[in-house]
């Protein structure tokens, strides 16, 4: 491992520490130390991929994550175009493909990295069968990313292929590719957009049918002419060479088409300060209402309330503004200082803010410390032909999890990362890597044993609980509340377990014990709005009468709840 990848990987351990230290003063220890076993994942899939991979293995390690990205918008997109035979039952993304992502954002990030990864391929692969390959998943991932009707990933993939064409010495090649392999991915995506059984929330399912199954067939041969494109375009790199003149010119026309384009913008809607400023107003305005249209959606500079959610991050984090309030604390917060008109969250919607808020000024040092490192050696790997397009995902996934809790969706963030460590990985080669000594060595091996022992402990605690939430629902109260007390074993520090039991007992209809579960679950965590009213639940009298305003100061709007619980409601 070269010298920047030890201190990425000692950047990510030290975030993760923090986070898990942060659990001594969270005001939600539970929630901290859930969040450090999500790093330690990130820490254990870029280390993986920094200390198996080699310096030539970047198009191995690239290619097999475009793979999996391909397969995962493959079954996405089966669910929109081919409802009848793959069809997943999904109640909050109204229309908007989520899974298997489990957020429609998140879902159109992924894809968005993979767009910018499949052109790095589709323009630069040795083999032509790969090239063509590429340029056909094109045709796949981009109206997959379209169908999630996200609008901020559409501007973190600006940002992604601006920071491509930038970093790219080879940027006039990169800039051929992408005006000849993307009209054919943008007509795909006009297409979908012409289908109202595919883009209206209120669509008859019969209507979505056929629309599905006819743009599938539109896809494919879509796919196929973009695939024959990406031959024609290997076939004229390998046996033409444009003069010397030519490329100046196709500079020049490039330069001109920018130049042109910001004069129409600015002429348009005006000068970047009034932009600015109507910018701004759009985002703090109110999202529009769609009438089941989502196109509409895509035209709306709404934040969705963001502006409210970044404000209380940035009052949390001048309230605690040496350590945080502890990772994971942010929904407490503002469930306590809900805004009204604002739907209930449970992050920020910005990565950066939320940790100033969570882990103060040195937790988000060392995040920025750790995410900012691998564009610190694009001077040394930018040589290898397809790391513009792993910079151009990276730096998308940067733009996008500043704006939306990307970090919480694992799929998302390791991608990300193992962007970034395809970043350091093309670097080795120009880079000093000196061998790690015997005792760098050995604590590595003791790091990577306690890690694994933590790792196994909370899998297996938190698979126990997921069973005993599937035992509930199903009202198999026994087995839940066997699953929940295996979890209790296996993780102490939560409440999780105690109140999952409650939940199993009371129901049951085991109140006395339901009320004890849940006591036990308060005694750990009392600042947890819902365990009070799960105490209501199972009480009467001045019990429930107490844990109801205990409830409804940690979160006032379950003020509305007042007077609607009564003993032995399973809630």
């Amino acid at each position: 491992m070269s010298g920047s990848e030890r201190v990425f990987i000692g950047l990510l351990v030290a975030l993760t520490l923090w986070i898990l230290l942060s659990a001594t003063w969270s005001v939600a220890p539970a929630a901290s130390i859930l969040e450090s076993q999500r790093g330690l994942l990130y820490v254990a899939g870029a280390s993986a991929a920094l200390l198996i991979c080699r310096s030539r293995d970047v198009r191995w390690l690239l290619g097999g994550l475009l793979a999996g990205i391909c397969a995962i918008a493959a079954f996405s997109l089966a669910t929109r175009l081919l409802p009848d035979r793959v069809g997943v039952y999904d109640a909050t993304s109204v229309y908007r493909l989520a899974q298997p992502i489990g957020y429609w954002n998140g879902l159109a990030i992924f894809t968005g990295m993979g767009a910018l990864v499949a052109l790095a391929f589709a323009s630069r692969a040795r083999w032509v069968v790969v090239r063509a390959a590429c340029a056909a998943a094109l045709v796949l991932l981009l109206p997959t990313f379209y169908f999630t009707f996200g609008r901020g990933a559409w501007i973190a993939l600006a940002a992604g292929v601006l920071a491509a064409v930038a970093i790219d010495p080879r940027r006039l090649q990169l800039l051929a590719g992408l005006l000849l392999l993307a009209p054919i991915p943008a007509g795909a995506v006009w297409a979908a957009s012409r289908e109202p059984g595919l883009t209206h929330a209120g669509a008859a399912f019969g209507r979505a049918v056929h629309d599905g199954h006819r743009l599938a067939l539109v896809l494919l041969v879509l796919a196929g002419a973009n695939a024959a494109v990406a031959i024609a375009f290997a076939f004229a790199e390998r046996h033409l060479e444009p003069p010397a003149g030519a490329r100046r010119a196709f500079a020049v026309a490039i330069a001109l088409l920018v130049i042109a384009g910001l004069a129409g913008v600015f002429v348009r809607y005006g000068g970047p300060t009034t932009l600015a400023h109507k910018g701004y107003r759009a985002f703090k305005a109110p999202p529009p209402h769609v009438q089941g249209n989502l196109n509409k959606r895509l035209l709306s500079f709404s934040g969705n309330g963001r502006a409210d959610l970044w404000r209380l991050a940035w009052d949390d984090a001048r309230k605690h503004a040496v350590t945080g309030a502890g990772s994971g604390t942010y929904e407490r917060y503002f469930l306590a200082h809900q805004p009204p008109g604002v739907g209930r969250v449970r992050d920020a919607h910005g990565l950066y803010l939320e940790t100033l808020a969570e882990l103060g000024p040195l937790g988000l040092i060392l995040l920025l410390g750790a995410l900012v490192l691998p564009l610190t050696v694009l001077g040394s790997a930018r040589a290898h032909p397809l790391v513009p397009g792993a910079a151009g995902a990276y730096v998308a996934y940067l733009v996008h999890t500043g704006v939306d809790w990307d970090w919480e969706l694992p799929a998302v963030t390791l991608t990300g990362l193992l962007c970034g460590a395809a970043i350091l990985l093309a670097a080795r080669r120009s880079l000093r890597s000196p061998p790690l000594s015997g005792p760098t060595r050995w604590t590595a091996v003791v790091v990577v044993v306690v890690a694994a022992g933590f790792a196994a402990v909370g899998l297996v605690g938190n698979t126990a609980l997921s069973r005993s939430d599937a035992a509930r629902q199903n009202h198999n109260w026994a087995r839940a509340a066997t699953d929940a007390r295996r979890a209790k074993t296996w993780m102490p520090w939560s409440p999780a377990p105690w109140e999952a039991l409650g939940r199993a007992q009371l129901g049951a209809g085991l109140l006395p014990g339901a009320r004890a579960s849940f006591r036990k679950a308060i005694s750990m965590d009392s600042g947890d709005w819902e365990l009070w009213y799960r105490l209501a639940s199972a009480s009467g009298g001045g019990e429930r009468r107490l844990a109801i305003r205990r409830a409804a100061r940690l979160f006032p709007r379950a003020q509305l709840l007042r007077g609607s619980v009564r003993a032995g409601t399973k809630p």
